[in-house]
């Protein structure tokens, strides 16, 4: 609640600046990791702009109902254009960084002032672009470009940001919209097989599709420090959810979103509730480290549980820490 003080804290971090750094983490890392999963579905796609190739992404977001309620058809430039500068689309690039750019306006006392500025910045560059600036021959390098700037804001965050409350909280954001947009990234192709209700005609991805994959989420040159050149797929898959040294695994997030819980507890007197704790043992238990997966309908599966394990525990710190009686 607004002028309301974390509960069970004894510092004086108000309840509604920590969910703002909270949602700037998250909305940050979102604008980030939705420009990998474009940037994949359009290497996919290989500059076909046929349907089928970008289906994918709108119902990795189960976005499709709402895509086909604005009226248009579906075509790469059209679903592209959508997630970039639509502003009506709640999950456009443009959507999260207007969000980001509010919630960080609000902690310009307590952000570094060079975040702010670049945040501030960012928003602006994406804001400037219309959509006829939006095609599938640039789309690569608007995708790269938000994603630097993206990784700029945490940087900054990282190098100049006091380690309080609302940093931790920050992390949090970004931490748990991390392994939730991990999970997407991987299940880019695997909607399918679910949804047909097994591999039926469907090819499941290739070595290059995954060589793809890891590289988009700058995971490639990682993947074979640990890796043989002469493992595939199911290596892939398991290194990008399971291992705990790899920046953008989900295991990975999950280790450090319960870490920030940790500190919350033993630094700042703001212990999780038994609710959370729950919910934080629940997504470990589900990222417990395996060598290798198998994809197809099990895959996805597995990954829409972790999606539903992520929101139990966004809820849960929610009712904990800023929606407070």
């Amino acid at each position: 609640m607004e002028g309301r003080k974390i509960p069970g804290s004894s510092h004086k971090l108000l309840s509604r600046f920590a969910e703002n750094a909270f949602w700037l983490g998250r909305y940050v890392e979102r604008a980030e990791n939705l420009s990998r999963l474009l940037a994949v579905a359009e290497g996919f796609a290989a500059g076909d702009d046929d349907a089928a190739a970008w289906r994918s992404v709108l119902d990795t977001f189960s976005d499709r109902p709402a895509f086909e309620e604005s009226g248009r058809r579906l075509t790469g430039l059209s679903v592209a254009r959508w997630y970039f500068t639509d502003a009506s689309n709640p999950n456009s690039i443009l959507s999260c960084l207007n969000a980001a750019r509010e919630n960080a306006r609000a902690l310009r006392h307590i952000t570094p002032v060079e975040a702010w500025k670049q945040i501030n910045m960012l928003h602006g560059e994406v804001a400037g672009l219309t959509a006829r600036k939006v095609t599938l021959p640039r789309l690569a390098g608007l995708c790269e470009k938000v994603r630097l700037g993206c990784l700029t804001h945490q940087g900054m965050v990282d190098g100049a940001w006091y380690r309080d409350e609302a940093w931790l909280f920050h992390r949090l954001g970004s931490e748990l919209e991390r392994a939730d947009q991990t999970t997407r990234l991987i299940d880019v192709k695997y909607y399918q097989l679910d949804t047909a209700g097994g591999e039926g005609d469907y090819t499941p991805p290739d070595v290059v599709w995954w060589n793809s994959l890891l590289r988009s989420a700058s995971s490639y040159h990682a993947f074979r420090r640990r890796h043989s050149v002469s493992a595939g797929p199911k290596d892939a898959a398991a290194f990008l959810l399971y291992d705990s040294d790899c920046p953008r695994s989900v295991r990975l997030s999950a280790l450090a979103a319960a870490d920030r819980l940790r500190e919350l507890r033993e630094d700042y007197d703001a212990a999780p509730s038994e609710e959370l704790t729950a919910a934080c043992q629940a997504l470990l238990s589900s990222v417990e480290p395996k060598t290798r997966v198998e994809p197809g309908p099990g895959l996805h599966r597995a990954l829409d549980r972790i999606q539903v394990q992520v929101i139990a525990f966004a809820d849960a710190l929610s009712r904990r820490y800023f929606h407070v009686d």
